[in-house]
Formats: C-alpha cells, structure tokens, sequence
C-alpha cells in the first residue's frame, strides 16, 4: 500500500508557515470561511453552459457559435491562472484572492449587459481573466496553512464549495431566468456573492507570505519544469481526461434540452447533479488520497471514468439521475486528488505560480475542447457526437489503466 509517506520522496520537506488542524476551531474557521469564498466565486462563473440554451436562443447561436463562447471563457481562465499565481507569490494569496473576488462580482454585471455576439464574447474574456485569480492562490494558502498529512481532505473540503456552487447556482438561475424571461437576471443578482465572502475572507485569511528561495527571474519555470518532472505523467493522465470532460460539461445543458427532450429549466437542475455528488466525492478522494496515496486513487477513479460516462451517453432518461451521480463522484475525486498532488510537489514560496502553471492546462485544454466538440455536433448530430465520446472515454480509461499500471504506485 502506497502512503503519503511514500510519496513524499520529492516533496519538498519545509513545514507549513501556519498548521492548523482540522479539529481545533481556527483551522475550522479558515477552512469554512475559504470554502464559501470559493463557493462565490463561482456563483457567476458557473452560470455560462447550465444557461447556454437561453443563452443560445437569445443571440441565435449555432453549435459551433456556442462552442466559442464557452472557449472564449475557459480559454481566458487558463491563460489567466499562471499570471495570477506568480502575483500571489509575490504579494499574497490573501489580496488576490479578495481582489479577484470583487472584481468578480463588477464583471458579472457587466457581462449582463452585452447586447451582441461580440460583446458577450469580449465580456466572456473578461470574466475568465478574473476568474483566474482564485484556484492557485486558494490551493497555495491552504497548503501553506494544512499539514500534508491533512492537505488531501482539508483541500476536498474547500472543493466542495465550488461544486456546491455549481449545482445550487445553475438550479436557481435556471429558474429564475425562467421566470424573468432573460438569461442576464442571475448575473446581476449573484454578483453581491463574491464582494460579501471576499470581505469576510479579508479579516479570517493569515496575513503572512511564504518568500521563494531567491532565485534568476527564470527560477518559478524552473520549478514548473521540476514538478512537471516528478509529477508530469499520473497528471497528464487527469489533465487528458479533462480535455473531454470539459467538452461534455459545456454541451451537457444542450445535450439534455436537444437530445434528451427535457426543459431548460430541468436541464440547468440536471447538470447540476454532478457538482451536488462533489461534495461528497471532494472530500472522499482527499481523505481517501492522505490514506492510500494520490496516484493510486488518481488512477483508480480514471479507469473508473470512461464507463461512467458511456452510461450518461447510453442509460434511458429514467436511469439519467443516477448515471450523473456516478459521474459527479469520479470527476470531483479526480480534481481533489490531481490538485493535491501538484500542491504537494510545489516548494512553499512558489506553490500559486506552479498551481497556477497546472490551473492553466486544465482550464486551457478545455476552452480547445468544446470548439472541437461544437463542429463534431454540427456535422454528426449532437446525440451521435455525445455517444462517440463516451465509447472513447471507455478507450481513454483502458489506456489510464494501463498507463497507471506501468508508472508504479510508487513513480512520480
């Protein structure tokens, strides 16, 4: 059996600048108050693909339209990730992090009011842009602040926020602009979410810095490259599997609406369930990582993966809910775990730029993916696209199984 231990042969050994434990109130209190920051924070962000039918219908988009403009947004946040996390190091996780989050709530009002393609393309960039300033921050101070030993399930903890946000936000935005008639309604309301948390995280969050060995100007890719060295392959593994599984996600409200034949209002509920099993996954593939180890999990749940998509893709509409569950409960362990691995791999003092470094190819491959997938779903229907990419992810996880195997559970 592969311990955390174990894994710690290339990690460096420096201890966190603050433990708190799990049991003791301040480090409750921290984690609690992060875990709602993030919650927030994608309180806007989460609304694009759950509302893309509305959104769809407003500005008359084709597939491929739409493909773009979920692009536009993830491609932005991908980019955005390793800038804001070099920035984080230099200045603190604590001021990004608030920062992003008011800035957050301005850009969820604006993109509101575009009145064309362009415009809400332009918005969408801007909003990513700003969503990047969060996720490698956040990791990094929770990793500055839990003990490695704790890390894996302090981390899936703060995830269940976002996946909280992700099912809670598309279901009430769904109905409410359902009932106001416009997709723009939930981007006005939700933006006071992140300007409200990012004040209260303000006066909770540790003030202090992690410094970087000094180094050239060249020394944070260098600890990029070294990571990726230790760590590359189980990660690439993830990060492919992300590339369609971005794609999925930002077709899913669609696919349910064109495909399945349900409302747009049960849609955005649908494709929130997997986000809503994250709370329970999150935190189970942490805990089940800080017991077992982060690649032997990591691997596990990708081998897993493939046919629990095949089954969203195949199952009848009466076995749909339960198919999604499944789903939700691999993909959030695999965030949870591939996050905290990288975390504990990055040397204290350069953590937001490395995790920034990862933010970026995981958000970057799927702003490639859904284009990809949008022309696929014009020239073969989009229920024929959404079968083809579940018998390849079956592909995709023999392939991790066997990958998986062949790296050892004990290869970084």
């Amino acid at each position: 059996m592969t311990t955390i231990a174990d894994e710690a042969i290339l990690v460096p050994t420096e201890p966190a600048v603050e433990e708190l434990s799990l049991k003791e109130r301040r480090g409750q209190v921290l984690l609690g108050t992060i875990t709602a920051a993030h919650f927030s924070h994608h309180v806007a962000n989460s609304l694009l693909n759950p509302l893309l039918p509305l959104i769809r219908d407003a500005f008359a988009l084709s597939y491929a339209e739409s493909g773009f403009a979920v692009s536009a947004f993830s491609i932005a946040a991908g980019l955005a990730n390793a800038p804001w996390g070099m920035l984080a190091d230099r200045v603190g996780s604590r001021v990004v992090i608030v920062g992003g989050l008011f800035l957050m709530g301005a850009a969820s009002v604006a993109l509101a009011t575009a009145g064309s393609y362009w415009q809400l393309l332009a918005l969408l960039i801007v909003l990513g842009i700003v969503s990047g300033s969060y996720h490698g921050p956040a990791a990094a101070l929770i990793a500055r602040t839990f003990s490695p030993r704790v890390r894996g399930t302090a981390m899936g903890i703060h995830i269940t926020g976002g996946h909280l946000s992700f099912f809670a936000a598309p279901a009430v935005a769904g109905i409410l602009a359902t009932a106001t008639g416009t997709w723009r309604t939930p981007y006005i309301w939700f933006a006071a979410a992140p300007i409200i948390f990012g004040a209260l995280l303000w006066f909770v969050a540790p003030h202090g810095l992690e410094r970087a060995a000094p180094g050239d100007r060249f020394a944070a890719f260098r600890e990029i490259g070294r990571v990726f060295r230790d760590v590359g392959p189980v990660v690439s593994l993830s990060i492919a599997f992300q590339f369609g599984i971005a794609a999925l996600l930002a077709f899913l409200a669609l696919y349910l609406v064109d495909a399945r034949g349900l409302s747009p209002a049960l849609a955005a509920v649908f494709f929130g369930v997997p986000q809503l099993v994250g709370v329970i996954g999150a935190p189970l593939g942490g805990w089940l990582s800080d017991r077992f180890g982060r690649r032997r999990v990591m691997v596990g749940g990708l081998a897993l993966m493939g046919p629990a998509v095949f089954a969203v893709t195949a199952v009848p509409n009466d076995a749909l809910l339960i198919a999604l569950v499944v789903f939700g409960l691999l993909w959030s362990m695999r965030s949870t775990v591939t996050e905290t691995l990288v975390m504990d791999s990055a040397s204290p003092g350069r953590r937001a730029t490395v995790l920034g470094g990862y933010y970026l190819l995981n958000a970057h491959v799927g702003g490639i993916g859904a284009p990809l997938f949008g022309f696929l779903a014009e020239a073969v229907g989009l229920a024929t696209a959404f079968s083809w990419m579940g018998i390849a992810f079956v592909a995709m996880s023999a392939v991790a199984l066997v990958a998986g195997r062949r790296l050892g559970p004990g290869s970084q």
